[in-house]
């Protein structure tokens, strides 16, 4: 309840699931009012789940990250593409004996690592059951290269999310979604696409929370993610202008943000 008497946002809702990236903070740099909401939520005995297509790092690296920033939370409470993916793999393919190749950062190579593919590296890669890609800031064109070839001798394509840009303080980056575009140019061939607006990586953190679709909402600042994705789960979304999308990118899109704000402390 805010002092004017009226029921605050935050109240309508018992579990958030925060995007990281743009949300939180822009690269290594603090979003101020971010880390204050999020003190705030801890304080009123809110759920937390922090929801990253980020697959670079890991979720005990981004426990880290948030601490040097004055947030505390525990490894359970992050949700990474590259985990997801895994998972996915896990549940929906038979691993027994099959191999990959990976293009990705440590959070998609420690993921893979828990599942019973076995990692092939250098020129071995061609010969893949699995290429897996997710965001890689080491690429090359080689890598790109071993992948494509595998893709061309059956393998199956997997890709941790579509971001097709990453956040910085001097502006937007080449993401994931480039170099998977670019796989999917020389392949001929569309990936699947695990990460953020496949549901299946919001359901995974409602499994974790207790499915309360009603009671939770899902705060990004990506349209064709974050609020795609919350929007196919069945759960209100909240876009804030701290990251990738501006105000003008809202006119004529579909499906539209339940909320808006520039700055989460809005909501409290």
């Amino acid at each position: 309840m805010r002092a004017d008497g009226e029921m605050a946002t935050s109240d309508r809702y018992s579990d958030f699931l925060l995007d990281m990236d743009g949300v939180i903070y822009l690269n290594q740099e603090p979003i101020p009012d971010a880390v204050t909401f999020i003190r705030r939520l801890r304080e009123m005995g809110k759920g937390i789940l922090f929801l990253t297509n980020n697959s670079k790092y890991t979720p005990g690296e981004y426990r880290i990250k948030l601490s040097a920033m004055g947030i505390e939370a525990s490894e359970e409470e992050f949700i990474t593409s590259s985990v997801a993916t895994a998972t996915f793999l896990e549940e929906n393919y038979d691993l027994e004996g099959k191999t990959s190749f990976c293009i990705g950062g440590p959070g998609l190579v420690e993921a893979l690592s828990e599942t019973r593919l076995n990692p092939l590296a250098g020129e071995e890669g061609r010969s893949a059951d699995f290429v897996v890609v997710g965001w890689d800031t080491e690429l090359t064109y080689d890598k790109l290269r071993i992948a494509t070839l595998a893709l061309y001798s059956g393998a199956v394509f997997v890709a941790t999310n579509r971001d097709a840009t990453f956040p910085a303080p001097d502006g937007l980056w080449p993401g994931a979604g480039s170099i998977v575009a670019a796989l999917e140019t020389a392949a001929g061939r569309e990936a699947l696409v695990v990460g953020k607006p496949n549901v299946y990586m919001i359901q995974a953190a409602l499994s974790r929370t207790g499915g309360k679709t009603d009671r939770t909402l899902m705060i990004g600042d990506r349209l064709e993610t974050d609020i795609v994705g919350g929007w196919r789960a069945g759960l209100d979304t909240c876009l804030v202008l701290s990251g990738v999308a501006v105000r003008e990118d809202l006119e004529g899109y579909s499906p539209q943000p339940d909320l808006i704000v520039e700055s989460l402390l809005e909501l409290l």
